[in-house]
């Protein structure tokens, strides 16, 4: 379904990106349930669906020409949006949707930025400045970001995430990814299998292999192992990108997360590490 137009993509020597914001799973989700939402991305947060605070940094992004809404919308955000399509009953079927919905939209060059739709704190100039240091890896099919615990933590202290104990510190992994369409197709063997063996941990440590799952044990392992262990388990160039933004990792993802929501109205700072550190391997 078209539900409306934005303003024409930036000039062609100007790089841009679609956004595919992942907005699927249904009233079964813990949150949704807990507050009578028909999925995530439509709980209310301070008279406001949480997708549509999403919504507003993809929509208000200067590198971002033109937006995928993958699942339900209300008729308040649709006019934001390009291009709207149904979810599906997993992640990775989220994403196979929204890639053809991309493609269809914008070719099989367009560079696509993936969010989920559960990150409130995420702001135009933080989408911006992830998608331009993300582009300058021009040759990974995927970038990823990182943030480093000690940054998440001095803004949203005691928030609940995976914590990866690597050499340099602990980080977790962000809510977005910056991928071409060959990069996203070629991720989605994985997230299906990772999806269905999610409950047996022992698979997907094999999969990763023992080594990089040895290093990650003892904290030795560097964002450039990461980076070449994915490029081989994908089958394309991957960056691992260390970004000072927490508003990237910053989701909202039970009931406990509820009681942060209340600074919404406030832009969460950013800074404490060198912008633009990256890993890659291709």
């Amino acid at each position: 379904m078209i539900a409306g137009v934005k303003a024409s993509p930036p000039a062609s020597n100007t790089p841009f990106v679609v956004a595919v914001v992942l907005a699927g799973g249904g009233a079964d989700d813990a949150l949704a349930a807990r507050l009578g939402a028909s999925s995530k991305a439509l709980v209310p947060l301070k008279g406001r669906p949480m997708g549509g605070y999403v919504l507003d940094a993809v929509a208000g992004a200067e590198r971002v020409a033109q937006t995928v809404w993958v699942g339900e919308t209300t008729a308040g955000m649709d006019g934001a949006v390009d291009v709207q399509v149904g979810g599906g009953s997993t992640l990775a079927e989220s994403l196979a949707i929204g890639l053809g919905a991309a493609e269809a939209l914008a070719g099989p060059d367009a560079r696509l930025l993936v969010v989920t739709a559960d990150v409130p704190w995420l702001r135009p100039s933080s989408v911006d400045r992830f998608v331009v240091e993300a582009l300058g890896h021009a040759t990974a099919d995927l970038v990823y970001p990182v943030v480093d615990r000690a940054v998440s933590e001095a803004v949203f202290p005691g928030h609940r995430r995976t914590w990866v104990r690597l050499r340099h510190g602990e980080v977790t992994g962000g809510n977005l990814v910056l991928a071409t369409p060959t990069g996203l197709r070629a991720a989605l063997p994985w997230m299906t299998y990772a999806y269905r063996h999610r409950k047996q941990p022992w698979r997907l440590a094999w999969r990763v292999g023992l080594p990089t799952l040895a290093a990650l044990l003892l904290g030795r392992a560097r964002d450039v192992d990461l980076a070449r262990r994915a490029s081989r388990l994908i089958g394309v160039p991957t960056a691992v990108l260390r970004s000072d933004d927490p508003s990237l990792a910053m989701d909202v993802d039970r009931p406990d997360d509820l009681p942060l929501t209340l600074d919404l109205d406030s832009d969460p700072p950013v800074g404490g590490l060198p912008s633009g550190h990256a890993s890659r391997h291709g």
